[in-house]
């Protein structure tokens, strides 16, 4: 009588587990650049962040005299400026300030976004008050 010792693999089991770990790393490659766009996309928010935060320090650096010059009065108690970063030709930037009711005291707002949408998904905020230093 002749016995068959089965050791090792068969072809069909060795085919169905490549076709796993294909099927696993197909899946991996697919997800891996989603990744890639999350981080770009958390370095643009951090940049417009910083940039903002900066320009906002440099107006109350600069002081509520300095608005009327840096941004023009549009229309009586209100003003208003923008731009681009030289570094960041994509990132633009916005001033507007308006006297409020109390007396020497304007609200700033500085409005930054990367791209030509305003409404762009990086947009950032920040409102501020400045009074008027004797």
């Amino acid at each position: 009588m002749i016995t068959l010792k089965s050791e090792g693999f068969s072809l069909v089991e060795v085919v169905i587990i490549v076709g796993i770990l294909s099927l696993g790393l197909l899946v991996f490659t697919r997800v891996f650049p989603y990744g890639f766009e999350v981080k770009r996309k958390a370095e643009n928010y951090s940049r417009v962040g910083i940039l903002a935060q900066n320009l906002m320090e440099d107006i109350r650096r600069d002081g509520y005299k300095m608005l009327d010059k840096k941004y023009p009065e549009v229309s009586s108690g209100y003003g208003k400026g923008n731009g681009k970063f030289k570094k960041y030709p994509g990132v633009n930037w916005q001033v507007e300030w308006w006297q409020t009711d109390v007396p020497n005291l304007r609200k700033v707002r500085v409005i930054v976004y990367d791209d030509e949408r305003e409404n762009s998904p990086s947009r950032i905020e920040i409102v501020t008050y400045i009074a008027k230093r004797y």
